[in-house]
């Protein structure tokens, strides 16, 4: 699926994410994630990056449904926007000291402190979005 375009700009180029996985007792995981959008020729995804295992690492290893939601900012006197994203997640090893370098740009203005210099290759978690809600325009 491709997002439109007022879904993109609420990701630009890197936002603050709930990603929700299911742990093997089949209760919910919830982490908070930066994540990237990418666009691949089956279409957009969702991706973010990990220095190590974690346990929502290991839950999309064992089960790759997955649920993800992006807050935008409020505008004044309105409710907040967000976008939420159900999908299949799937780890990718590597890539992730590149990823974060490129996010930390975006979310925390420098790359300067983090990741650092010997971090490992690390895990990329690869979300296909299936469907798309919230609220605001892509929602409709």
């Amino acid at each position: 699926m491709k997002l439109d375009d007022s879904a993109r700009g609420l990701i630009g180029d890197g936002a603050d994410a709930t990603l929700v996985t299911i742990n093997s007792d089949g209760s919910p995981q919830v982490s908070v994630v930066w994540v990237a959008l990418q666009s691949t020729p089956e279409g957009d995804e969702l991706v973010s990056a990990h220095l190590s295992e974690y346990r929502k690492t290991r839950n999309i290893r064992r089960d790759g449904r997955v649920a993800v939601t992006i807050l935008g900012s409020a505008p004044p006197g309105q409710q907040r926007p967000y976008l939420s994203v159900t999908g299949t997640a799937r780890i990718v090893e590597g890539g992730a000291p590149e990823l974060l370098t490129e996010l930390a740009e975006a979310m925390l203005g420098s790359s300067e402190h983090f990741p650092p210099a010997n971090a490992p290759a690390g895990l990329l978690t690869r979300i296909r979005i299936e469907r798309v809600g919230g609220v605001g325009p892509w929602a409709s």
